[in-house]
């Protein structure tokens, strides 16, 4: 039988503010969260193929209790990329999600913004391709981003969960110049930033 890992080669994307801090203001509130609230954009020109949407945000700073396992990921969309590749955006905000299962999106086009919803200790962007449109139930596919700059590099997990259990700046050693990166994914802990064209 195929062995499946649901969440092999998935992203969690944060965020950081001008002062390196991954949230300012009350830990418990989604808001003071640098990432919080941000547009979420599609990935592909693609098909919408579901939506959960209605989920409240959770308070940040712990786990949520009691969380069913149909809604681990929160608000959600996934969006058929072809190829029996699947994209899924997860702890999306309630009520921010514009496409619903059937529309086609357009690369670059805000279908949603950053939440906390479902299991989820801080607001950020889980992202992953997957090889089934069911998220709980499909392996993990890898993927590459056509292009990025790596700015900088954080000190490991262990600090960045310091720093986000803080809300303390973010030792980043920076990478100058930025290096172009094209067509990879980007390694653990690296401060990367987008073309914003």
């Amino acid at each position: 039988g195929r062995v499946v890992i649901a969440q092999r080669f998935a992203v969690d994307w944060e965020q950081l503010d001008a002062q390196g801090r991954i949230y300012a203001g009350a830990q418990s509130d989604p808001a003071s969260y640098a990432i919080y609230g941000r547009d979420v954009l599609a990935v592909a020109d693609a098909p919408v193929v579901a939506v959960i949407d209605g989920l409240p945000d959770q308070p940040p700073g712990k786990m949520p209790a009691d969380i069913a396992i149909e809604e681990a990921d929160g608000n959600s969309i996934v969006l058929d990329l072809g190829g029996g590749r699947y994209a899924l955006y997860a702890h999306l905000r309630a009520g921010s999600i514009t496409v619903k299962a059937g529309d086609r999106v357009k690369r670059g086009q805000v279908i949603a913004r950053v939440g906390n919803s479902g299991n989820t200790l801080a607001p950020h962007l889980h992202f992953h391709v997957m090889d089934s449109p069911l998220p709980l139930a499909s392996g993990g596919l890898p993927y590459a981003i056509d292009a990025f700059a790596v700015t900088g590099a954080g000190a490991g997990t262990q600090a960045f969960d310091k720093a986000e259990a803080g809300g303390t700046p973010l030792a980043i050693t920076p990478v100058a110049p930025p290096r172009a990166v094209r067509n990879a994914l980007p390694l653990d802990q690296l401060e990367i930033s987008f073309d914003s064209r």
